[in-house]
Formats: structure tokens, C-alpha cells, sequence
């Protein structure tokens, strides 16, 4: 089969030459195979993303760690009801460029089956703000922890409400006055764990104390028999 050559004039600007000087080196100047080249990998991360848009995120979630949905809907289950510490809070702006409120919608790029709206009186520094999380429940769930919990710890938002429906979760917050001070750490510290911390502290008991609660736990129960009940799985042979 014959291709058919078409010619066309483009213009570019220096700068451009200078972003392909390597593939124009490569084809020893031939800026016509220099340009099929890149056609034909621009053609690949279409069909390999659906879109350039998508395709230009690849950087951002290669900083992170892609997992199966199985996988994640464990790791939501298991951490339910508990808080990030706070350095991985703080984590969340090696992968996207946090510097406004509205920014907060980018979490959704991180994978997550989610649609996120946030709102606020001012966009770098709020005194109130609404986040409004659409999506998987679980999901939603995590996105919205996520988004509260950062907007606590850089701008001492505290959480007063959290309203939970089938299609969303709503999640008001509101200034906690004067930053800086123990109390007003702990007035947000409590805003979060009544909303969103329910047995985080159960849990970072356990975690700290394993073999305590293992002995506690098994002398209550006949636990192989609730292991052979609850993970028939990991009997099979």
C-alpha cells in the first residue's frame, strides 16, 4: 500500500526547535521524519490515555503508586474512620501544587473514582469553605478526609459539619480563630476525629502496642475458629 505524501507549511518558534533538538539530531536534521516521530508518539499516548490531557498526568502519577481497585478498596476499608499524620498530609503536595483552595480539586487526578467541588470565601486564605465529593462511596469517603484534613493543618479550618447522602458527602468548615495556639490545635485536632476519626485512636493504640492486644484479643475469642469463619480463604491448601 502507497501512503500518500502530504506537504504542509508550519511555522515554529525558537523555542520549539530548541524542545526538539535532540529527536532532530537523531534524524541528522530532517525536521519532516523529526515531526512523524512525534506525531506518531502523540498518537500513542492518545490511544494509551484516551486523550493528551490525560496523558500529560503520567509524571504526577508516576510520583505516587498505582494499584488495582481490589487493592484500594481494601486499603479505604482498613483505614476508615482513621486520620493521615500529618507529614502524609502533607505529602499530597509532592504530586500536585497545593497553593489554593480550588487547587484541592486535583486530588481527583490521583486515581480516585470521584468528581470534587470546593468552595471558599477566599482562595488562599479562607475563613469558611464547603467540599462537595461525588463518586464511589469509599472513595468519596477518602477524598474528602483528605481535603478537610489539609485544610485544617494549613489553614486551621475546623470541621462543623459533614453531611453523608448516597451521591455525596458535604463537608463544611469554618476559621478556628487565632493560629498557633495549643488550644486552638486541639479545637481542630477535635473537629476531626468526630467526623472522621472515630477509631483512629483505637487504631494507633493497637498499632503501637501489637503484641498486647494479639494476647488481649486471643484470650477472649477461640480466634482460629473466627479466622477459619471470617478468611475461609486462607485455609485452602
Amino acid at each position: 500500500m502507497i501512503k500518500s505524501m502530504i506537504r504542509k507549511n508550519i511555522s515554529l518558534y525558537e523555542e520549539d526547535m530548541k524542545r526538539i533538538e535532540r529527536i532532530l539530531e537523531k534524524h541528522e536534521g530532517n525536521l519532516s521524519a523529526a515531526m512523524r516521530e512525534i506525531i506518531e508518539f502523540a498518537h500513542f499516548m492518545q490511544r494509551r490515555f484516551g486523550s493528551l490531557e490525560e496523558a500529560k498526568k503520567v509524571e504526577k502519577r508516576i510520583k505516587g503508586v498505582c494499584i488495582p481497585n481490589m487493592l484500594l478498596n481494601w486499603f479505604l476499608t482498613y483505614t476508615e474512620a482513621c486520620l493521615p499524620d500529618e507529614i502524609a498530609i502533607r505529602s499530597l503536595e509532592e504530586i500536585h501544587a497545593i497553593a489554593t483552595v480550588s487547587d484541592l480539586a486535583d486530588i481527583a487526578d490521583m486515581g480516585f473514582a470521584v468528581d470534587i467541588q470546593v468552595d471558599a470565601d477566599d482562595d488562599r486564605n479562607p475563613t469558611e469553605a464547603t467540599i462537595r465529593v461525588s463518586g464511589e462511596r469509599m472513595h468519596a469517603e477518602f477524598v474528602a478526609k483528605l481535603a478537610a484534613c489539609f485544610l485544617a493543618e494549613h489553614n486551621g479550618l475546623v470541621v462543623e459539619d459533614v453531611s453523608r447522602f448516597a451521591p455525596c458527602i458535604t463537608v463544611k468548615l469554618k476559621s478556628s480563630g487565632e493560629r498557633g495556639r495549643e488550644n486552638i490545635y486541639k479545637v481542630v485536632r477535635d473537629s476531626l476525629l468526630k467526623h472522621f476519626g472515630e477509631r483512629h485512636v483505637m487504631m494507633q493504640e493497637i498499632l503501637h502496642k501489637p503484641g498486647v492486644w494479639n494476647s488481649t484479643i486471643t484470650s477472649l475469642a477461640e480466634w482460629s475458629d473466627v479466622q477459619r469463619y471470617k478468611y475461609p480463604g486462607l485455609y485452602r491448601f
